[in-house]
């Protein structure tokens, strides 16, 4: 199966040039080349949009592509908003299926982060995390790679307890 959320894109977009515009127009009103209204001071709304400019800094808008199809598990995890330069690289695995041992899946209000426990012989514990941050997920897209993380979770379960048998 592959997922994707190419809309995050316009999304993220569109709510970064909403930003910009509000903290132009709040810079405007409080040097006093727009008049402000009574119900509202420009320093409470600069003060309101810099700790949305600092959340979207660190937690970030999220493009992501999930490829479940053959053998092989493929996600590929880019920031897209103004602050991506701060982390250039994509996150990027590509991996068989089979060593995929769990994941671990945390719903947040605005970013999901989705942990994934591999199967691994370089570690001493013979487990590696590695974390995901994916954001402006639909219900219906969170609920799709749930429900594929666990088929596969299941069919590799599945798979060592046949295998123990034999």
């Amino acid at each position: 199966m592959k997922l994707n959320n190419k809309k995050s894109k316009v999304i993220a977009q569109v709510i970064n040039l909403v930003l910009g515009l509000l903290f132009v127009l709040a810079l405007l009103m409080l040097n006093k080349i727009v008049p402000t209204p009574t119900f509202m001071r420009a320093e409470y709304v600069i003060g309101i949009l810099i700790v949305a400019f600092g959340y979207i800094a660190v937690r970030g808008w999220q493009y992501y592509e999930l490829d479940t199809s053959g053998e092989g598990f493929t996600l590929k995890v880019k920031r897209i908003d103004w602050f991506s330069f701060l982390s250039i690289k994509e996150k990027h695995i590509d991996l068989p299926k089979y060593k995929l041992q769990n994941y671990i899946y945390n719903k947040g209000v605005f970013n999901d982060d989705l942990t994934l426990l591999i199967n691994s012989r370089k570690s001493k514990g013979n487990t590696i995390k590695v974390k995901f941050r994916l954001s402006l997920l639909s219900d219906n897209d969170r609920e799709k790679i749930i429900m594929e993380l666990e088929k596969i979770i299941s069919s590799n379960n599945q798979f060592q307890i046949d295998s123990k048998v034999a």
